[in-house]
């Protein structure tokens, strides 16, 4: 079995009373074979492509945010081998346990921990790079501006977030799945601001060719 150093990803005690962003998606089954159903059975080249974009490479200790059933943070890992470490947090207790089942199954020692996005327990600057995957747009607009700042504090200087989410006008998004609900209401744009103010720099993006999805990435200053 691999095993991961997780020495680094200090435990940081952190409030735990304030509100929760929600409690997560309840039904990982379900959410596995609906994004393979999106992605037309190409949802390992998705990720590889979200992978290549966060810059993950061997070495890197990387933070996937929202990790649901723990495939985002199984490819990262065997990215950033030898010698790097991953970790997965969730508010979805049910898309934990299926993340831990779907580790062990692959002989990985990944940490998968329950927290929200805007109360990470970590140190500040223990990783290289944080991706906060179709995550924000079921978060609260009140605590989008925690989870950037928490994002920008567990990296190290230099190191990189990656967003994926929806963006742009809704009545112009090709992808059906990207209109309607909280999808269709988000505007990944409108976080430029707010990721300058939580002290990013070099902030770029631009449209994915999934799902009518779109990036931002930065460099914390």
């Amino acid at each position: 079995m691999h095993h991961l150093r997780t020495g680094t990803h200090a435990v940081r005690s952190r409030p735990t009373n304030g509100p929760k962003a929600n409690q997560g998606i309840g039904f990982p089954r379900l959410y596995d074979l609906l994004l393979l159903f999106l992605t037309r059975g190409r949802d390992r080249t998705y990720r590889e492509e979200l992978l290549d974009l966060a810059g993950v490479a061997s070495g890197n200790r990387v933070l996937d945010v929202g990790c649901g059933t723990g495939t985002q943070a199984i490819a990262a890992w065997r990215r950033v081998q030898p010698g790097g470490s991953v970790v997965g947090v969730d508010v979805s207790e049910k898309m934990l346990v299926a993340a831990r089942r779907k580790a062990r199954r692959a002989g990985l020692d990944i940490p998968f921990r329950h927290a929200d996005a805007a109360e990470l327990p970590f140190e500040d600057g223990g990783f290289d790079v944080v991706m906060i995957t179709t995550v924000l747009h079921m978060v609260p607009e009140s605590r989008r501006r925690p989870c950037l700042s928490e994002a920008g504090r567990i990296l190290r200087p230099g190191g990189r977030l990656l967003l994926i989410d929806y963006a742009g006008n809704p009545d112009e998004r090709k992808h059906l799945s990207a209109k309607h609900g909280r999808h269709g209401q988000f505007d990944l744009h409108n976080l430029h601001g707010p990721l300058a103010e939580a002290g990013f720099k070099h902030i770029e993006g631009g449209p994915l060719e999934w799902l009518s999805l779109h990036f931002l990435r930065a460099t914390r200053a």
